[in-house]
């Protein structure tokens, strides 16, 4: 019987250990929605910050649960982003309830989220990013046809909740 009391006791502790990105004060709200113009398909980030809102075309790369709550999450590359280097910008995007938050991202050649992460004591998977390989004058090196990429790890950091890691 103590024990049960001990666990009743103790059980909230080990519920609000949990990281939530969802409770952060102020910052932007993001919301993702599909549009179709001429027989095209367009996912469509919008996002919220004060006065301030602001929409980009692209795609979710990404549909699935980051940090291990059962609900979806996104990562969003947009269209606008790819500039004369060919990278573009992808978002990692947690559902909070009502909007997504934004918890990193940046410049790549391609992102893969890790189902099975090695770290998931805090419940966020890992996400691989490529970065391409470039030559002296900062050109795209290819094998054949392909580019060729550099894998790196990026993982959720608790203590500033974001995803962090490094690129080249």
């Amino acid at each position: 019987m103590r024990y049960i009391f001990a666990f009743l006791f103790l059980s909230p502790v080990v519920n609000a250990s949990t990281v939530d990105v969802c409770d952060a004060q102020g910052g932007a709200k993001h919301f993702i929605s599909q549009w179709s113009e001429g027989g095209d398909n367009v996912d469509i980030l919008s996002r919220i910050s004060g006065e301030k809102f602001s929409v980009q075309e692209g795609k979710v790369v990404y549909s699935g649960d980051l940090n291990s709550d059962g609900v979806k999450d996104f990562i969003f590359s947009s269209y606008d982003s790819e500039g004369s280097g060919k990278d573009r910008t992808y978002g990692f995007l947690i559902q909070c309830k009502g909007y997504l938050k934004f918890v990193g991202g940046d410049y790549f050649a391609g992102v893969k989220v890790e189902e099975k992460s090695s770290d998931s004591a805090n419940g966020f998977k890992d996400i691989q990013i490529y970065s391409y390989k470039r030559d002296g004058e900062g050109n795209i090196r290819y094998k054949g046809k392909e580019a060729l990429t550099t894998p790196h790890t990026w993982s959720f950091n608790l203590e500033t909740k974001k995803y962090e890691g490094k690129s080249e």
